[in-house]
């Protein structure tokens, strides 16, 4: 008998990308701070228990201390304070690429704003990822984080120490049978969701292998993971794909875990062909081009819902139910 009891709901965004470069002169994320407010009071309407951003959070091109303090005066004025888990995307330690902060300092950055030390998680000490475990049914929520800059498809975005812990983390909470979620900002390149397969249209995926064939071997333990542990489901933006391309979805034909891509509040980009035919995005973003999930959980499955998040209006054709156990 299935049971159609809900246990819990959550939103899932990305890509915020508060942007105050050059004092707004230059901003290229022009409707970053509405949507993000607009988004959150539909999310809080909606009756969401918490909220999971899977990075980007700021645009940070030349230090981030001022978008950090807006995202975070409009989390407050939201009335969605401590109710934001976030994962840390490239463009948080964007700066450290330009020599205007160290990536120690970026990261710090990002617990601080993002308020880690704040929550009830588990984290070790001083690192960017972590765990949230939802209080009533036991859930897990495995927050990774893109640690090592903002240069994503040119090395290991993991640390040995990373990688270590999360594989730790998830022979444990798998051994212990429960459900488990992956938050990891960056999708991979010609591999699950977030992109066209056949011809990527965004260089900028992560690589399990370099321009010269070297192995980022850190980059292949977590795919290896991914395939290992097909019951959980992967949650990652970065592409900031449109739902109505239809990149939304992926298990690898059933050889990989469940893998969902979350469109940007920031603005959406097409898939589309430059003059020549080559497949490319078009990075237009139009005033409420603002997508995400508004996401319920049952005992047997989970429900992704589609939602513009400017409008509050759900995609019924953007609806993705995903049934467990797979794995004996």
């Amino acid at each position: 008998m299935i049971n159609d009891k809900k246990h819990y709901r959550f939103a899932l965004i990305s890509d915020i990308h508060i942007d105050r470069e050059n004092k707004g002169k230059n901003t290229y994320f022009i409707y970053a701070e509405e949507n993000l407010s607009r988004a959150l009071g539909i999310i809080k309407d909606l009756g969401c228990d918490f909220i999971i951003s899977t990075g980007d959070q700021v645009t940070n091109a030349s230090g981030a201390e001022e978008e950090w303090r807006v995202y975070r005066d409009i989390i407050k004025r939201s009335g969605c304070k401590d109710r934001i888990y976030a994962a840390l995307g490239n463009h948080e330690t964007r700066s450290a690429k330009y020599g205007i902060n160290t990536l120690e300092e970026c990261i710090s950055d990002f617990i601080k704003y993002a308020e880690l030390d704040k929550k009830d998680i588990i984290r070790p000490d001083c690192k960017p990822y972590y765990i949230m475990t939802e209080p009533v049914f036991g859930d897990v929520f495995i927050f990774m984080a893109n640690e090592k800059g903002a240069d994503i498809n040119e090395l290991d975005n993991f640390s040995d120490e990373q990688m270590d812990w999360a594989e730790d983390t998830l022979r444990k909470y798998t051994a212990e049978g429960r459900n488990i979620y992956l938050i990891q900002h960056a999708n991979y390149y010609k591999y699950g969701a977030g992109d066209d397969l056949t011809e990527p249209a965004y260089e900028g995926a992560v690589r399990t292998i370099d321009e010269k064939g070297n192995t980022f071997k850190n980059n292949l333990r977590f795919k290896r993971l991914t395939e290992k542990y097909r019951d959980m489901i992967w949650v990652s933006g970065h592409t900031h794909i449109d739902l109505e391309d239809d990149v939304n979805y992926s298990d690898n034909g059933g050889k990989s875990c469940h893998m969902l891509h979350i469109p940007a509040l920031a603005g959406t980009t097409r898939l589309s062909r430059d003059s020549k035919g080559k497949r490319t995005l078009d990075r237009t973003f139009h005033k409420g081009s603002s997508q995400g999930y508004i996401v319920d959980v049952y005992e047997d499955k989970t429900v992704f819902s589609g939602i513009d998040l400017y409008s509050g209006e759900f995609y019924p054709q953007y609806t993705y139910t995903i049934y467990r156990k797979r794995d004996k």
